[in-house]
């Protein structure tokens, strides 16, 4: 079975909560923001709602592109990154961004966090034909002799989460992209996703009677986008 960080060997996080809260009246239905992967609603509403991602430039806290729910691709400068790495012959690149995740409290915690709450950010592979296993089923499916550990009782990177409803703060993470430059004409390979897991909450949802086995249906708030490589003019990116 594999761990979660074996299949995130591409994304981790920095334990860095950013000095920012404020306060919005405008509430999301909890329900209706939190469909399963089938479409049906998941057993307990969502406590969270992802309202905007800010790619930042190099190593400062300057915006450089910004993500909103809706959107569904982004390009992000390869000079704007933290760090970049070419592959041999620029067969591959890999990309390094640190990422601002605004997160917004709409509910709140069905089952109050005991191990805390985390960000996780992988990768999805592309959607096969109906009827075909893999890709992407196991890119996020839990258990099984394919599948991925579930998350442990206690949050490996817990952040403070505790806000009132209505109210956001933000969080950094740290993004590592990986683009194929040979045979993929530097097209990213699937989608990026982020998502917020109270751990306590996952674990009741992957055991009976919910028997759970996604784990974007264990998510509190989820954002998905597919990742573009881009260059500012004048820019030296190769």
């Amino acid at each position: 079975m594999r761990t979660l960080l074996k299949v995130m060997s591409l994304s981790s996080v920095v334990l860095t909560a950013m000095a920012f809260s404020c306060q919005d009246h405008h509430i999301p239905d909890p329900v209706a923001n939190c469909e399963l992967v089938d479409g049906s609603s998941r057993a307990f509403p969502c406590e969270f709602q992802i309202t905007k991602l800010e790619f930042l430039r190099n190593k400062t806290d300057k915006v450089v592109r910004t993500f909103m729910p809706g959107d569904s691709t982004i390009a992000l400068p390869i000079n704007a990154s933290e760090r970049y790495v070419w592959g041999s012959m620029h067969a591959y690149i890999q990309m390094i961004y640190r990422v601002r995740v605004h997160v917004k409290r709409i509910a709140a915690a069905s089952i109050q966090p005991q191990g805390g709450y985390e960000l996780i950010p992988y990768r999805l592979s592309p959607e096969g034909p109906p009827g075909f296993p893999f890709p992407p089923l196991w890119d996020d499916y839990i258990g099984g002799p394919y599948g991925l550990n579930p998350p442990s009782a206690t949050a490996a990177n817990p952040l403070d989460m505790s806000m009132p409803i209505g109210e956001t703060r933000s969080y950094v993470v740290t993004l590592e992209l990986m683009f194929d430059t040979e045979s993929q004409g530097g097209q990213y390979f699937g989608d990026q996703l982020i998502g917020v897991t109270n751990n306590t909450t996952a674990l009741i949802l992957l055991g009976a009677p919910y028997n759970y086995h996604r784990l974007r249906d264990i998510h509190e708030a989820k954002i998905r986008f597919k990742p573009q490589l881009d260059c500012e003019a004048g820019a030296q990116c190769y």
